[in-house]
């Protein structure tokens, strides 16, 4: 397989494969001994294998249905003098048929379908290669990774086979009792499609604990990419914690808000504001929450997170991976418990345009999962999405099983 890349990527990635072949043979006259080998073959192995059925139906479209199965395996060595490193690979077969389903871009793409579209490709790649350090109560990590720094903003896509993952650097700190620092440079997204995009992409959230049970976080979010001119910054803060009423009744609350503009090579018109609002209790083994998120739009430009792992948000139906130019309103309630050790949930969600209050639909989703002991879970997802002005009536239905040790 070749893996082209254009000029400017090379010029952002070239720096850092320099950094990082520096930090390796600044080591080397102290890994020639015993321990280093010790540190390279006493390390773990790690195997993650998910089997999933997903099922879309569209109204007025072709129905789409695919039985995939996605393997991950990698190594990690054990520690020496504060260092570490990782590689995994990660591959996703069509178990079922790779024409039932379409995936509209990517080198697994088959655009022409007119099947559903389910963003899970059969493709092989290299998940993971990095290298860590460690010092005092803080880590800095090179290479391409998984990074999580705030779902809704910068997450890893995780509910799909193949993960989002990113090479850059990363570094948290923790040297200052109660605060957290968390900065990423990426160079380059690898998205579930298989499609790299590179860039030059800051990431940088401060999380303070004002209170035993309380947060105080900032951030800022500034995306370039390189070849194209979907840039932006955000820059918000939330407050997060929770609290008793009494011995059996707790209650949790989280208020944020961010405003979203122009950056790098963006047009004028980008972004607008944001805020999500939450207020949920707990007793007798049931957590109950309702909230509002919105994410501002007026007509010619929205509110965009596009390194969010969007499944967690505005509903399991991806009825909304892109802002609708005027905006959203996701006014949700969920509920969970556990009976018999099976997780149970369920969310309601109503949809409006930021901009004229359109009515867009309503959603519904229900969970159901499992574990058994500590390697392996099932699990069944149902979405239902309601249409009035925004899309078509949509279903969708997932059954997995996955096994890690």
């Amino acid at each position: 397989m070749t893996i082209k890349m254009s000029l400017k990527t090379k010029k952002v990635l070239t720096p850092l494969a320099l950094a990082m072949s520096s930090a390796i043979f600044s080591v080397q006259p102290a890994i020639a001994g015993d321990n280093f080998t010790e540190a390279l073959t006493n390390g773990k192995a790690n195997v993650d294998i998910t089997v999933r059925y997903e099922s879309v139906d569209v109204d007025g479209s072709d129905s789409g249905t695919a039985i995939t199965e996605r393997t991950r395996i990698g190594y990690k060595t054990g520690d020496f003098k504060g260092f570490s490193a990782f590689v995994e690979m990660s591959g996703t077969e069509a178990i079922g048929g790779r024409d039932e389903y379409k995936v509209p871009k990517g080198p697994d793409s088959n655009s022409s379908s007119t099947k559903g579209i389910i963003l899970d490709p059969a493709i092989t790649r290299l998940n993971q290669a990095w290298i860590d350090y460690s010092f005092s109560k803080s880590n800095i990590k090179a290479g391409k990774q998984r990074i999580i720094m705030d779902n809704r903003f910068l997450g890893n896509v995780g509910w799909r086979q193949t993960e989002q993952v990113y090479n850059g650097a990363h570094l948290l700190m923790n040297e200052i009792d109660g605060l957290k620092v968390d900065y990423a440079y990426i160079a380059e997204q690898d998205n579930p499609l298989g499609l790299q995009i590179p860039m030059a992409t800051h990431a940088i959230k401060l999380d303070y604990k004002i209170l035993p049970k309380t947060t105080l976080t900032g951030y800022g979010y500034l995306i370039d990419t390189l070849d194209s001119t979907a840039d932006n910054q955000t820059v918000g803060a939330r407050i997060n914690g929770s609290a008793k009423v009494s011995e059996k009744v707790g209650v949790t609350y989280f208020a944020e808000y961010a405003d979203q503009s122009k950056y790098a090579d963006a047009p004028s018109a980008v972004g607008g504001d944001y805020y999500h609002l939450k207020l949920g209790t707990k007793f007798s083994g049931v957590t109950a929450m309702v909230a509002q998120e919105k994410l501002g739009g007026d007509g010619t430009s929205s509110f965009q997170t596009p390194l969010a792992t969007l499944h967690l948000y505005n509903g399991w139906a991806d009825k909304f991976l892109s802002t609708p130019a005027k905006g959203l309103v996701d006014t949700y309630a969920k509920l969970g418990t556990k009976v018999a050790g099976i997780k149970l949930a369920a969310m309601y969600h109503d949809f409006k345009s930021d901009k004229d209050g359109d009515n867009y639909g309503t959603e519904l989703d229900l969970l159901a999962a499992k574990k058994f002991g500590k390697n392996y879970l099932v699990g069944v997802k149902y979405a239902n999405y309601t249409a009035d002005t925004y899309s078509a009536d949509t279903s969708k239905v997932w059954v997995w099983t996955s096994i890690k040790f």
